[in-house]
Parts: C-alpha cells; sequence; structure tokens
C-alpha cells in the first residue's frame, strides 16, 4: 500500500472509541478525527511500498518506554516510523503534525495537517 492510498482509505474508517479511548487516557486529552482514524484503521502496523510504517497501538502505548522520550511532556503523539530514528508525530499543544527524530530530540517539517507532512 502506499501512503496516497492509505491516506485515501482513512476517509472512511469508522471510530473505534474502545482504542481510541486508551490513547486518550493515556494522553489525558480528546484526539482530533484524523488521530482516531489512524488508530481504528488498525491496531497493528501498517507497512507502505517504502520505509515508513505506522505505529500499532502497542507502539504508541508504550512509545515513552520503548523510545526513552517523554512524549506526553512534549505534547507529542509518534503515530509513523520513517526510519533512522524519524517519527511522525502528532502535536496535542496546536493540533500540527511533524517529524520528530528521537536521537537528536528535533522537530522539523511542521505543517497543519498530515497528508502534508506524509
Amino acid at each position: 500500500m502506499t501512503r496516497k492510498e492509505y491516506l485515501v482509505k482513512l476517509e472512511s474508517v469508522s471510530i473505534n472509541n474502545d482504542v481510541v479511548h486508551c490513547v486518550e487516557a493515556m494522553c489525558g486529552l480528546t484526539l482530533p478525527t484524523m488521530v482516531k482514524q489512524m488508530l481504528s484503521f488498525s491496531k497493528e502496523s501498517v507497512f507502505f511500498d517504502d520505509e515508513f510504517r505506522t505505529l500499532s497501538l502497542a507502539e504508541i502505548l508504550d512509545a515513552q518506554a520503548d523510545l526513552h522520550v517523554d512524549f506526553k511532556d512534549l505534547g507529542l503523539i509518534p503515530v509513523v516510523d520513517c526510519g533512522e530514528n524519524d517519527f511522525i508525530v502528532y502535536h496535542t499543544s496546536d493540533d500540527s503534525w511533524s517529524k520528530y527524530n528521537i536521537v537528536d530530540e528535533t522537530i522539523f517539517k511542521k505543517r497543519p495537517q498530515l497528508k502534508d507532512l506524509f
């Protein structure tokens, strides 16, 4: 599957409130529709025709411990592994998206919508 195909399929995904609630409880906030659709698409990783892949529900819930980054304190939710320690993250503070390097702890390519980054 290509990333573009994935974005098109996301538009018709029904929200799985049980899955979404797990992440909302961890973050302590209500997530936007796009993140809810990504979580509801599959509990497992979705691999694309390049090196990108979505994080599974378990990986999102365990990201802080597994990646050694305080995502909650940073106001970030990692959703896509881009390879080479880069992740696409959702910014809870301003409803935007960016890439985040977990080694350098840098935010780059910040965009208002996921499709502009993905």
